[in-house]
């Protein structure tokens, strides 16, 4: 997609705020639509702003005039024209970043979804404490499990720590007022009230609870396939062995992809194949259903997945969301990061795995990031990424998401990180994974392109 004037920009923003009433705004879309100049692009949301307005379109305007928007909107380019241009050899390094919207189609709930998820079994175990939080939730609409969570795990710090909780509640609620005696004691630390100590009881096993019950969550994740975007990247690697892998799911789909084709891992916990060559960086970021560590001792093991899937599926043992350590008989967890807004601080056992994922970032002259959202909760990965584009002039992002407005979104954040950002240098997908991705990975190794025919001895003769 070329660039859009400032006219396009600004009433995509106004439309987007709702700035108008529906008539008028139907009335704007359409004379922008019929008095753009025929070689200016349209920004791919439009379509999500029409989304908006449609249904009142339908009922008081005439289907003509809808017919004629709907035609304009069809014709609109998804796919930045310049990845069609992108052509590698066996030197370009490819780096691919997953997130949840890459494994959606197998059937597992991204995070704008696990929420509720969370709150159908937490209803099952018929607690009176989780069945108030949830309605708490719902009457206040919070349907953000990163917010739940990092409430939960930032309340049982302060709650440990009554000066800290003296702190917040001035930061919080007092602003400039004079505290109380009752706080200047606990921020001076003179006493160390009962209530204290009962909340800091209920709150940590509340977090426990919602820890559980996150993990059993994702023992959903364990009977999930890999889908058409999982197969496409395998097929590329196939052909293109200087690529690694970053992931933010827990799943295995992307890690039984390249199994049944015999493709070896590397970068994992068990840290098998690092001298092969052969072998695949696999960079699980945030944790996998077949690892575990131990609480007590830390140690941390990598189970085989397919065995692990095998054993479920056949019902010969359950998804293991606690299990006792074999060394020293502590509590073993699935090595699982919770969607936190400060969860590597909480994680010292992934830092390694972190290092990895920076260092293949930095070295890719491509990074195609599939079905992530660049969250707030992972404002750390957006640094890094953002560092590497600053430090690569030539390195280039490949966006396949169906969100028309992250790409323009991450264009105008760039250019605020980095002096003199091209915004060329991210590139847009807006479809779905499935069925985009494969033909963005076959016109790079530029397998859609006409083969060359080759002259037959006869005719090579005959020239002569």
């Amino acid at each position: 997609m070329g660039e859009i004037s400032k006219k396009q920009k600004m009433l995509l923003e106004e439309l987007d705020r709702r700035e108008y009433p529906s008539r008028v705004a139907i009335r704007l879309i359409y004379e922008f639509l019929e008095e753009k100049p025929d070689e200016e692009d349209l920004d791919p949301r439009w379509k999500d702003i029409w989304k908006k307005y449609e249904h009142y379109a339908r009922r008081f305007f005439p289907p003509p005039l809808i017919k004629e928007i709907e035609e304009i909107l069809q014709s609109i380019k998804s796919v930045d024209e310049d990845i069609g241009k992108i052509k590698i050899d066996e030197n370009t390094k490819i780096t691919f970043l997953l997130g949840a919207g890459a494994s959606a189609p197998s059937g597992i709930p991204t995070v704008d979804k696990l929420l509720s998820e969370l709150w159908k079994r937490a209803r099952k175990i018929g607690r009176e404490d989780l069945d108030r939080l949830a309605e708490w939730c719902d009457d206040r609409e919070i349907s953000n499990i990163e917010d739940l969570l990092t409430a939960a795990y930032i309340s049982n710090f302060a709650a440990r720590n009554p000066n800290i909780t003296a702190l917040l509640n001035y930061f919080i609620f007092s602003g400039s007022r004079e505290l109380s005696e009752e706080e200047e004691y606990i921020i001076r630390g003179r006493r160390v009230s009962r209530t204290t100590v009962i909340d800091v009881s209920s709150i940590s096993f509340l977090q426990e609870t919602l820890q559980t019950l996150f993990g059993l969550l994702t023992s959903t994740m364990i009977s999930a396939s890999p889908n058409p975007t999982h197969k496409a990247i395998v097929d590329f690697i196939e052909k293109h062995k200087n690529t690694s892998i970053i992931i933010t799911n827990y799943d295995g789909c992307m890690d039984e992809a390249l199994l049944e084709e015999k493709i070896p891992l590397k970068g994992t916990i068990s840290g098998e194949n690092e001298d092969n060559p052969n072998a695949v960086q696999l960079i699980k970021m945030h944790g996998s259903i077949n690892w575990a560590y131990c609480d007590s001792c830390q140690d941390v093991r990598e189970f085989d997945l397919l065995e692990l899937k095998k054993i479920y599926e056949e019902d010969k043992l359950s998804y293991p969301v606690i299990g006792i350590c074999n060394k020293c008989g502590g509590l073993r967890r699935p090595l699982l990061v919770p969607p936190l807004s400060f969860k590597f601080l909480m994680f010292p056992n992934l830092i390694d795995i972190w290092n990895s994922a920076r260092q293949s970032i930095e070295e890719a002259d491509y990074l195609i990031i599939v079905g992530y959202p660049f969250s707030e909760a992972d404002t750390y990965i957006t640094k890094i990424i953002s560092r590497s584009m600053s430090m690569k002039d030539n390195q280039k992002m490949i966006i396949v998401n169906t969100n028309p407005h992250l790409v323009p979104l991450l264009r105008k954040r760039f250019s605020a990180y980095i002096d003199g950002f091209d915004e060329k240098r991210i590139l847009q997908g807006c479809e779905r994974c499935g069925k985009i991705l494969p033909k963005i990975l076959d016109s790079m190794l530029d397998k859609n392109s006409p083969k060359k025919k080759t002259k037959t001895d006869g005719e090579k003769n005959k020239e002569e």
